[in-house]
C-alpha cells in the first residue's frame, strides 16, 4: 500500500484551519510542518449593523468557513433564531458544513466548483433584480461576487467579518528545512497564503523555495505561483482535505509531473 515515506509536507493554512490534513498526512506516514501564513482575526462588530441586515436583507452569502465561524460567534440566540428564516448561501461544501453545524439552512450552494464563479452560475442568481443582499467575507476579498450581481440589479452590502494578517510567529525551523533541501511539498489554499510565505522568508532563499513543488487548490492560484516563479505546481481537483491528500500520494510516489 502505497504511503507518504516520511515527506515533510508544509501546510500553510491558518492555525485553526490545519489540523486535520495535518492528522491525515501523519496517518499516511508523512510529517506535516504547521507552518501558517495567514493569521485570522475576528472584526468585531456593532449590535445596530448586525439589527440592520437582519431586518433589511433577503440572502445572506457566506464566502468561506472563516467568515462562518467570525459571523455566527457574534450573535445570540435570538439573532441566530433570525438567521434561521434567512436564506443562507454558502460559496463551496466547505462553507456549507460550516453552516449546518452551525444549525443554519444552507439553501444555495454550487454543486461544482467552490468560488465566486461557480455560485454565480447557478440559475437562482441570473435574476436578483431589487434582491437585497448581504456578503459575509473577510476584508479586502474579491470584487466578483458583489461587482456581478450589482449588475445583475441587485442591492449589495459588506459585512467583513475577520481580517488576514500575516503571522508572527518563528520561521527558522521551516528556513533550515529549505536550506537543507529536506522540505517535500508545500500545500497552498490561497493567493494571500503563497504571497505571505515568500515574504516571510529570507530573500536569500527565495530561489530554493521555488523548487519545491506546490499543490494548490485553484486555477487562479495556479497562476499567482507561476507569476511568482514557483517551477512545479500541481493542482488538486477539489479544496477538501482528502483531495489534498490524494494529490500529496499522488506527488510522493511518483506518478505525478509538476
Amino acid at each position: 500500500m502505497a504511503d507518504l515515506k516520511q515527506a515533510r509536507i508544509l501546510i500553510t493554512r491558518p492555525a485553526q484551519q490545519a489540523e486535520n490534513l495535518c492528522t491525515l498526512i501523519h496517518a499516511n506516514n508523512g510529517i506535516p510542518i504547521r507552518f501558517p501564513t495567514i493569521e485570522i482575526l475576528p472584526i468585531i462588530f456593532a449590535a445596530n449593523e448586525i439589527e440592520r441586515y437582519l431586518k433589511h436583507f433577503d440572502w445572506f452569502i457566506f464566502t468561506s468557513t472563516n467568515a462562518v465561524r467570525c459571523y455566527c460567534s457574534q450573535l445570540d440566540d435570538a439573532k441566530m433564531r433570525r438567521l434561521k428564516t434567512k436564506s443562507c448561501l454558502a460559496i463551496g461544501q466547505a462553507t456549507a458544513t460550516a453552516l449546518k453545524t452551525e444549525g443554519l439552512n444552507v439553501d444555495l450552494m454550487p454543486v461544482h466548483g467552490y468560488n465566486s464563479e461557480a455560485l454565480l452560475n447557478l440559475s437562482e442568481l441570473k435574476n436578483v433584480f431589487q434582491k437585497n443582499i448581504v456578503i459575509i467575507r473577510g476584508e479586502n476579498g474579491r470584487k466578483t461576487l458583489a461587482d456581478t450581481l450589482k449588475k445583475r440589479g441587485a442591492n449589495i452590502s459588506y459585512q467583513n467579518v475577520y481580517q488576514r494578517e500575516i503571522p508572527k510567529i518563528d520561521c527558522r525551523e521551516v528556513s533550515q528545512l529549505i536550506t537543507e533541501k529536506r522540505l517535500d511539498l508545500i500545500t497552498i489554499t490561497s493567493g494571500e497564503a503563497i504571497q505571505n510565505l515568500v515574504q516571510m522568508l529570507p530573500e536569500s532563499q527565495h530561489d530554493l523555495l521555488k523548487k519545491i513543488p506546490l499543490i494548490v487548490i485553484s486555477e487562479r492560484i495556479q497562476t499567482i505561483a507561476k507569476n511568482l516563479g514557483f517551477e512545479t505546481i500541481a493542482l488538486a481537483q477539489m479544496p477538501s482535505d482528502d483531495a489534498i491528500l490524494n494529490i500529496i500520494m499522488t506527488i510522493i510516489n511518483g506518478e505525478e509531473s509538476g
